[in-house]
């Protein structure tokens, strides 16, 4: 299963639609725009309820990252390269 595959399988899951809908009918960049949404959704709501086990827990879990998927705007990508 290639990462676009496994992007339209997870989308579908959420969406309640066939995977090849999105394969067949959305552009890439479609794809990765809800992939990304919906990836933060849950990877948010996963760091939340970390962070506030860990606020009152004597053994702690370790931190997760607070977003799956990072959108960039034009301005930091192109901090990003200069930099680099």
């Amino acid at each position: 299963m290639n990462i676009y595959s496994f992007m339209a399988h997870y989308v579908a899951k959420i969406l309640k639609i066939r995977p090849n809908d999105i394969l067949d009918r959305w552009g890439v960049s479609e794809l990765l725009v809800a992939y990304g949404i919906y990836r933060n959704e849950a990877q948010e709501k996963a760091y939340s309820e970390i962070e506030s086990y860990n606020r009152t827990a004597k053994k702690k879990i370790p931190r997760v990252n607070r977003y799956a998927v990072k959108f960039y705007s034009r301005k930091e990508l192109e901090e990003e390269n200069v930099s680099t």
